[in-house]
């Protein structure tokens, strides 16, 4: 692992900052596409904590700790992006004025080197090793998509799935479980599934990718059960089962005027699994969107009826323990004879079952 954190080989040199390009296809932003270095500047400001380290190099000027990856075709910056990001607001007045963006104070000679430390390479795969372990588990660590978009493109480009998920940190399955829904998220959206219409703003992929390792979510879509630990291939939903593909897409996420049936991934998305193994759930589900009617096709009745009584004696004794505070009145006491009522009629049903049930044990005796 300590060899995983090392720099790609070569020889450290430095360039002017000014030579350096931040990177249109920055692999840490993997839903985004760039059209100038201002755009990938305005999209660090806002999700990289850029502003800090500006602040940082303000305060304590420029530190050449560790040298700036850097593609040796077109200068293009593969690792230092945040690191160039600030170099850049610090020293041009300009773009500050542009981005309308303000210093805590004025940038001394320190704060705005001439040089900086980089290594080249001559292929982003060369930086691969140093960029898995250092930058997604660093201090400022990828989300899951973005994790999940690089271990992709490694592995399609030849990469060994073990030797990925070990230069990435993770255990094989985690790694698998990105790449594969990574896989199955692109197929949806060449399918139509867009995602600036989904319910939230934000995207949780870990809906995907857990739901991907259920066998009911992966016979749903008819991917093969018997290896969940398998990578996928391209486009691995079979053309019969692209509807469904959408249609589970769109019920995690929502799309247009459809809502997610996902509020939060603990229980929802358990039950949404458990849904799409029955298919007069899924019809309901279908009919309805509504995850709650749907699962109500899957719940055990028995488990929902003993729950229901243990907690309506609960209630029950709590409200025994408050009698003394009982004052009498009238519409309070008509909701004590109803509840009577209710109870009686709850006991006649639950020992009729009770006989019936009886009846068919001494049936099957005979």
């Amino acid at each position: 692992m300590n060899g995983a954190a090392s720099p790609p080989q070569g020889r450290d040199e430095f360039e002017s900052p000014e030579n350096l390009h931040l990177d249109l296809m920055n692999p840490r932003v993997p839903d985004e596409a760039f059209a100038s270095e201002d755009e990938v500047l305005e999209y660090l400001l806002d999700h990289a904590d850029v502003d800090e380290l500006v602040q940082s190099i303000l305060g304590s000027g420029w530190l050449d700790y560790e040298p700036l990856i850097v593609l040796g075709e077109g200068n293009v910056v593969l690792e230092g992006n945040r690191r160039l990001a600030a170099l850049r607001i610090i020293s041009d007045a300009a773009l500050r004025e542009r981005l309308k963006i303000g210093l805590s104070s004025q940038p001394g000679p320190a704060s705005i080197p001439s040089h900086v430390r980089i290594r080249r390479v001559q292929s982003r795969n060369e930086a691969r090793d140093f960029i898995g372990f250092k930058h997604i588990n660093g201090p400022f660590k990828w989300d899951a998509l973005a994790k999940a978009k690089y271990a992709a493109e490694w592995f399609q480009e030849g990469g060994d799935i073990n030797q990925i998920s070990k230069r990435l940190g993770d255990n094989h399955n985690t790694v698998t479980r990105l790449v594969n829904g990574w896989t199955v998220l692109h197929q949806s959206l060449a399918l139509g599934f867009d995602r600036d219409n989904t319910t939230k703003r934000s995207f949780s992929f870990s809906h995907l990718y857990t739901a991907l390792a259920r066998p009911n979510v992966r016979r749903y879509l008819g991917l093969p059960d018997d290896d969940i630990s398998g990578v996928l291939p391209k486009d691995p939903v079979p053309k019969e089962k692209v509807e469904e593909l959408q249609r589970l897409m769109s019920w995690l996420y929502g799309q247009k005027n459809r809502p997610s049936v996902i509020a939060s991934q603990n229980p929802d998305l358990n039950r949404l699994v458990e849904v799409l193994g029955n298919q007069n759930a899924v019809a309901m589900l279908d009919a309805t969107r509504d995850l709650n009617v749907a699962y109500g096709q899957v719940e055990d009745k028995a488990l929902l009826f003993s729950r229901a009584l243990m907690l309506a004696i609960k209630q029950a004794e709590d409200t025994l323990k408050l009698v003394g505070s009982y004052d009498g009145r009238g519409d309070l006491m008509s909701a004590g004879d109803n509840l009577r009522r209710t109870v009686l009629t709850l006991h006649t049903a639950m020992k009729a079952a009770r006989d019936r049930a009886e009846e068919g044990d001494a049936g099957d005796a005979r």
